[in-house]
């Protein structure tokens, strides 16, 4: 069964994606990369390896030595659940909403502004209450998926549109790891920063 960790750099900008090799626990950690490497991670500093996996154990190290597609890493510092959780990424997609509670009927069309692992920013013109429960399609994952939204709370927003944060709730195991797929996935798949050689 394949481990599959996000690699990120120190700011949060996601580098590769990788296969944990090693053992769990192991004092030393090593990786092989899903694609070719077209950078030298020996010199990036210190990395963060988010698991996509909730069972397994995210973690900060730095690459001493690189060969190939493979990274053996120096980990100095467990993560906590929080890491992927907070993994944001922004995110452009089109979908819609469609009500719980009775206070409005059909379905409304939203805006994705951003996605994590834990929950959504959506732009709508329907007015949401605080703690308002809506279920939301989200397209991004590899077959839409239906998905309970508690809305948090209201952001700042320049347009017409209402901009809300909103937290997924009562997912089971398998939504999760749905969304978590989605969000590596297209976190990996954004441009990166220009690193030295």
């Amino acid at each position: 069964m394949e481990r599959l960790y996000l690699i990120l750099d120190r700011e949060g900008n996601a580098l590769a994606q990788a296969n944990l090799e090693s053992p769990p626990g192991s004092e030393v950690v090593q990786m092989r990369l899903l694609e070719e490497p077209d950078m030298d991670f020996t010199k990036l500093g210190e990395l963060q390896l988010i698991a996509l996996d909730v069972k397994a154990t995210s973690k900060r190290g730095t690459v001493t030595m690189q060969r190939g597609d493979r990274l053996v890493i120096r980990p100095s510092a467990v993560l906590g659940a929080e890491a992927r959780e907070n993994l944001r990424i922004l995110t452009d997609f089109q979908s819609f909403i469609y009500p719980i509670t009775g206070y409005w009927k059909g379905q409304r069309p939203i805006k994705g502004k951003d996605l994590s692992c834990g929950g959504v920013a959506f732009y709508c013109e329907q007015k949401l209450g605080v703690g308002e429960v809506v279920q939301l399609v989200l397209p991004v994952t590899e077959a839409p998926v239906l998905l309970r939204t508690r809305v948090l709370r209201l952001l700042p927003s320049e347009g017409p549109e209402q901009l809300y944060a909103a937290r997924f709730v009562e997912l089971c195991m398998d939504e999760e790891m749905i969304i978590r797929k989605a969000v590596f996935s297209i976190q990996v798949s954004r441009p990166r920063p220009k690193k030295e050689q």
